[in-house]
């Protein structure tokens, strides 16, 4: 398992090399630059001041050489520094990585409890109303943009109902408050989790109607245990192997989904931090995001190979 690891570890920097080249490019191409962004309409744009910013900001030379100062800086364990704030890159991350973390952890256990438990009710009830009812949701669920359900859940909630605040991460002039925070946590963790919890529905009723049908679960019925130890046991462990793939694919979706859902709600996360960074052309924050979501990735990927082999003690890594 070791060896596997390391093998995974060391492929993934040519991948994480070859992704900050195509983005670098890809943001150098974009209209505008940095100092530009920075002049507001009153500001006289005076042509010797924005060449003087370019060349203090290193935007005066080939993007080549640019990407190569930014690869120098990385070696060295540094991100780089805001072009708008001129602070840190990896200061300015972590800063806003709490908040991004709560949110998708929230919204990935919301989708997990809720997805493989009414997954597994609707395949022990294969064909009943019930199953038919949690299929329809499952379908509207995925079928849902998550912009759009979190607009109906700060509709419903915030405004019609008033029982749960609209945006922020606590309430404006009030000291921080763990109950105020998830009072604020509700509804975006809600709208970003949702689709997850239909996604996750489908798949587990899917793989639990695989393995009811196996030899060794007709075994352990026969040998008389009971419908519970059976489903926990037999069913569902051997259920959740496919179900796992699509638990680590999720996080990388999770951590994109939550650009929209942090600007929707306002929560000031890594997501808020890209938005303002791609409108100000602040490229440094741009490949600091970028590094991050590809790392996410491939680390997601990684546990989803290392939980099969928890999961089923049949599958080694050499």
């Amino acid at each position: 398992m070791f060896t596997y690891i390391l093998r995974r570890l060391l492929i993934s920097i040519p991948i994480l090399f070859g992704i900050t080249v195509i983005v670098f490019f890809i943001a150098s191409k974009m209209p505008g630059d940095a100092v530009l962004a920075m002049i507001s309409n009153e500001t006289p744009q005076a042509e010797d001041l924005i060449k003087l910013r370019r060349g203090q900001l290193g935007l005066d030379v080939p993007v080549y050489e640019q990407y190569g100062r930014w690869v120098g800086q990385l070696l060295q364990g540094k991100l780089g520094y805001s072009f708008q704030s001129g602070e840190s890159v990896i200061d300015i991350i972590s800063a806003r990585l709490p908040a991004t973390l709560q949110l998708m952890g929230v919204a990935l256990f919301i989708a997990i409890v809720l997805g493989v438990t009414l997954g597994v009710i609707s395949a022990l009830k294969q064909y009943s109303w019930l199953d038919y009812s949690l299929t329809f949701v499952g379908f509207a669920g995925i079928s849902i943009p998550e912009f759009f359900l979190g607009m109906v859940l700060v509709y419903g909630f915030a405004l019609q109902l008033q029982i749960l605040p609209t945006s922020g991460m606590v309430t404006a002039g009030t000291e921080y408050s763990l109950i105020d925070n998830l009072r604020h946590l509700v509804l975006p963790a809600l709208a970003l989790g949702i689709a997850r919890t239909a996604t996750f529905m489908r798949y587990t009723r899917a793989s639990v109607l695989e393995v009811m049908n196996n030899d060794y679960v007709r075994t352990a019925r026969a040998k008389g245990l009971n419908s519970f130890r059976v489903t926990t046991r037999h069913i569902l462990r051997n259920a959740l192997i496919p179900v796992v793939t699509v638990v680590g694919l999720s996080l990388p979706v999770l951590f994109g989904g939550s650009v929209i859902i942090e600007m929707i709600f306002q929560w000031p996360g890594i997501g808020l931090m890209f938005i303002n960074a791609v409108t100000g052309r602040d490229s440094p924050v741009i490949m600091g995001y970028v590094l991050m979501s590809a790392s996410i990735v491939l680390a997601s990927n990684l546990l989803t190979d290392i939980a099969y082999g928890w999961l089923d003690p049949r599958i080694r890594y050499d």
